[in-house]
């Protein structure tokens, strides 16, 4: 029988169980098939089965019934390619990419996405002798790219210290920026960004008068946090809020001891990384400002990593189940932690990994707790807090916790090395998917290339190794001597860092425990220990002479990832 010979109910129940690459195929034969093939239903099909069951990077809302069907059917095809990009036993693809110049003098300081545009818009910030914000159209990743500037925002006489963007795509506020005016007065201006004859500009819509740093903006909800112990929740559109105090307090307030490095805004909490801690807060109630009290709550999960020199923290996606695989799924998502600890010991060896960390969901938690919640206190007195409202009265949240406490360390790490970076942040998607930059290898011409650790040091020739630097036996290990050194200790699956070497920054990426690593890509076994070591890619590498990455952005959903420099270029680096 001729397919064509087939009525259009069948046709459309055939499309359905086919891959999208013979859906295309098939379009090209005739026009009956071209219009069944842009149905709306054969490509939603498709998302279901060949995209979000294999957990593929996919932003949910793209499946609503007002987008257009040419819209849902190209991001399909770039999350098949996105998906097809992680799994691949590639190890170093060459992404394409886009460069444009957005400061002269000065570095980048921050680079953010726009959430829900498509990877489309670009924020940067760069500081000269004032501050300054820009937006950047740099195009439609399905198409060539060309980055122009739509916008800028440069209040006279002030200094940027902190910048968020919104994570909630439909909020009105767009981004919120701490800023040191000339007066000597500080504040957080919570901005939307408009577009207005096909030139965006930014408006403030509310200022916060604080000294803290804006950490998080979800929505109507702004965290804001000092370098110690406290974080401030507050819904800037209610002007309401509520303090989180964490249980350890700075020893000097002078010094970023326990700096604020990302604040989650989790499932029914809060949990708050700071650069010594990571503690998880209940879901606060939240007060007016000129209340005469408010709630103070303490932690009721705490953990200490040590000290944390890059971390990143994201909600774990979980791919849609077969019915043969169905099972009881826990009534929220796992929190996914990365992170790279830094080490006090001087004599330390470079080579250390990125490391992850699941705080699994506590079946013993209740949605809807009573209003007489086990551990609620009567209020109670409270010490006042620099930077943040008198508080009045203290609540100890309920119990138990939404996440259970400590965190389980994951079966999945990466390798890394130590050295200078400018930027030391770590970007996780929830589909499991990490990038970070990977230093150029530590100088070690004036230390001692040996472990002083080990019992089995050796002295050749009876010389000293770290002043006869003359006598090549005795030479201590250089730079490139030390990165071989590392890739021969981590094998294949170690650093991989272009053919720059060990004088170049570079961007790699890894797949951790997520949906993709379920599934067995990314991952290769590491002798006979429990744990796997996943594979890195290297995307980039940084060959300006004497330039280092200051910023960088990852949009996991798009496919894209933004790198600020030194110099004040910015690269755009299209996955796909």
């Amino acid at each position: 029988m001729n397919l064509l010979q087939l009525d259009d109910d069948t046709l459309v129940l055939i499309f359905g169980f086919l891959p999208v690459s013979s859906i295309i195929v098939l379009r090209q034969t005739c026009q009956r098939l071209a219009s069944i093939s842009k149905l709306r239903f054969i490509w939603r099909q498709a998302c279901i089965d060949q995209v979000l069951s294999k957990g593929y990077p996919f932003p949910a809302r793209q499946l609503a019934n007002t987008l257009p069907v040419s819209d849902l059917e190209r991001q399909v095809i770039r999350s098949l390619r996105l998906g097809a990009f992680w799994t691949s036993s590639v190890e170093d693809p060459s992404p394409r990419s886009l460069e444009f110049q957005a400061s002269t003098g000065t570095g980048v300081s921050h680079v953010r996405f726009l959430s829900g545009r498509g990877g489309r818009y670009l924020v940067t910030v760069y500081k000269g002798i004032w501050s300054m914000i820009s937006c950047w159209d740099i195009g439609d990743p399905f198409r060539s790219a060309k980055a122009h500037k739509v916008g800028d925002w440069c209040p006279k006489n002030t200094i940027f210290s902190g910048f968020v963007v919104n994570s909630d795509p439909e909020s009105a506020a767009a981004l919120a920026v701490a800023v040191q005016h000339g007066g000597g007065t500080q504040s957080i201006e919570v901005l939307s960004v408009t577009n207005q004859d096909g030139t965006s500009c930014f408006q403030p819509i509310c200022s916060i008068a604080t000294t803290f740093r804006p950490i998080a903006l979800r929505g109507e909800l702004i965290a804001f946090s000092d370098d110690g112990s406290e974080t401030v929740v507050m819904n800037w559109r209610e002007n309401t809020f509520a303090l989180l105090k964490g249980a350890q307090r700075p020893i000097d307030e002078r010094f970023q001891y326990n700096r604020c490095l990302q604040v989650v805004f989790a499932y029914k909490s809060i949990l708050v990384v700071r650069a010594r801690t990571v503690e998880l807060f209940s879901d606060p109630e939240l007060r007016p400002t000129d209340a005469a009290e408010h709630a103070t709550y303490q932690p009721i999960g705490s953990h200490s990593f040590g000290w944390i020199d890059g971390v990143a923290v994201s909600s774990q996606s979980e791919p849609l189940l077969d019915t043969v695989e169905a099972s009881p799924r826990p009534r929220h998502e796992p929190l996914s932690i990365v992170l790279r600890a830094e080490s006090d010991d001087p004599w330390a060896s470079d080579v250390h990994k990125l490391e992850q960390f699941v705080l699994a969901p506590n079946p013993a938690f209740e949605s809807d707790p009573p209003a007489t919640a086990p551990g609620m206190e009567k209020p109670k007195p409270a010490t006042d807090s620099p930077g943040a409202p008198r508080a009045d009265s203290m609540l100890e949240p309920p119990t138990p916790a939404p996440y259970i406490f400590p965190p389980t360390r994951a079966e999945h790490t990466s390798p890394t090395v130590r050295g200078f970076l400018r930027c030391r942040d770590i970007a996780l998607g929830p589909a499991g998917t990490a990038l970070w930059i990977q230093p150029r290898a530590a100088r070690t011409a004036h230390l001692t290339g040996f472990d002083v650790h080990s019992s089995s040091t050796q002295v050749a020739d009876g010389m000293n190794p770290d002043f006869d630097f003359l006598h090549p036996a005795a030479a201590p290990l250089g730079p490139d001597d030390a990165l071989a050194q590392t890739q021969a200790d981590v094998g294949s699956g170690g650093l991989a860092v272009g053919s720059a070497g060990s004088h170049a920054e570079a961007l790699c990426a890894a797949v951790f425990a997520g949906p993709l690593q379920r599934r067995g890509f990314g991952s290769e076994p590491v002798g006979a220990e429990t744990r796997t070591r996943t594979k890195t890619k290297t995307l980039c590498v940084q060959r300006k002479e004497g330039c280092n990455w200051t910023a960088f952005d990852y949009d996991e959903e798009g496919g894209r990832v933004a790198l600020g420099s030194s110099d004040g270029s910015v690269t755009v680096l299209d996955l796909v």
